[in-house]
């Protein structure tokens, strides 16, 4: 059995942001504007008196939550941001809660905020037992020209009970939809990722990013619906071994069907990740990863408020590094309750 040593930074990083965001926000102005010149092509009237019935229904505020449980089976237990794998088999508990807030001051303002507490317990590699709390707020208003946005996202790990990563993302986004059947959303980001209890003498691997996405969905006649998605991200390390160029293509095709009188939706999806690393006149030792991952998925409604999960995950992770270099699959059945 291969078993890699694991190692993150705790290290705070001291690049300095103003560049950044400087990029990012010109980034933003660009979607923005893109989208504006997209309000030409949906040339439908309005109808001022359903939007008056809308804002009169409208819900000011509102709660939902849920809870998951299920069984992992996983091929090959790794932990991506460490480019860590243990080439060993493991099957996991996984455990998920959710509470969602929604308040609409009018129809057109929506404010979201959610906080989701997921463990994954492995009955064997106990020293890849993930935690992860997660805190996201959003508010977004839609406008004639199209639905504008800013998000903010804060998540917390901890790998076998010890501190590991801190992650921050957050941006601005418009979507529009364009016509009867196309919906276009274009985003940037700023993404800040900070390592805890780094082993003396291991790589800090702090970084900074600026991410651009652009996802367009196209709904058929019926409710299914197919999505793709463009992405573009430019991460800066505090250790240059670490920076990156990432280039990729998400796409996913979802199909609800009906299956004894209850709701059943399928789906299957495909992620493409090119990152070129930093070469070694930059400080880097020009490392290349190609990760090509496929998901399928099918959400089985037993009840208004109860859903069986089952996915099944196949992860082919090439990569110039040895430690980057692995395949791994992952099948899953759970139970969500949800109200």
């Amino acid at each position: 059995m291969k078993t890699q040593t694991i190692q993150y930074s705790s290290a705070k990083t001291n690049v300095t942001l103003g560049g950044r965001i400087r990029l990012s926000l010109a980034a933003t102005a660009v979607l923005l504007g893109c989208s504006a010149a997209y309000a030409g092509a949906d040339n439908q009237p309005h109808d001022d008196k359903s939007a008056d019935h809308a804002e009169a229904k409208h819900q000011t505020i509102s709660f939902s939550g849920s809870g998951y449980i299920g069984y992992r089976s996983d091929s090959n237990v790794s932990v991506s941001e460490l480019d860590t794998n243990s080439d060993a088999a493991d099957g996991a508990l996984q455990a998920e809660a959710q509470l969602k807030v929604s308040l609409m001051p009018t129809a057109k303002w929506e404010n979201v905020l959610s906080v989701s507490q997921a463990n994954t317990n492995y009955q064997t590699l106990s020293e890849f037992d993930l935690g992860l709390t997660t805190l996201s707020a959003s508010t977004s208003y839609t406008f004639d020209v199209a639905k504008l946005g800013a998000h903010y996202y804060h998540a917390s790990a901890k790998l076998d009970g010890r501190d590991f990563l801190t992650y921050q993302q957050y941006g601005l986004s418009a979507g529009k939809l364009l016509g009867q059947h196309i919906y276009l959303r274009l985003s940037s980001d700023i993404i800040d990722k900070q390592f805890e209890n780094t082993p003396e003498g291991a790589s800090i691997r702090d970084s900074e990013a600026v991410a651009v996405r652009s996802d367009l969905f196209y709904f058929f006649e019926g409710e299914d619906f197919f999505q793709i998605a463009l992405k573009y991200q430019n991460e800066d390390a505090q250790d240059n071994v670490f920076d990156y160029i990432g280039k990729g293509v998400d796409l996913a095709y979802t199909y609800p069907i009906a299956m004894f009188n209850k709701p059943l939706k399928l789906k299957v999806g495909y992620q493409l990740d090119l990152r070129d690393y930093a070469s070694e006149q930059d400080g880097g030792i020009g490392r290349e990863d190609d990760r090509h991952v496929v998901e399928m998925s099918a959400d089985y409604a037993i009840h208004n408020n109860v859903d069986i999960k089952l996915s099944t995950q196949y992860g082919d992770y090439a990569s110039s590094v040895d430690g980057a270099n692995y395949k791994e699959t992952i099948a899953e059945l759970g139970v969500n309750v949800h109200f």
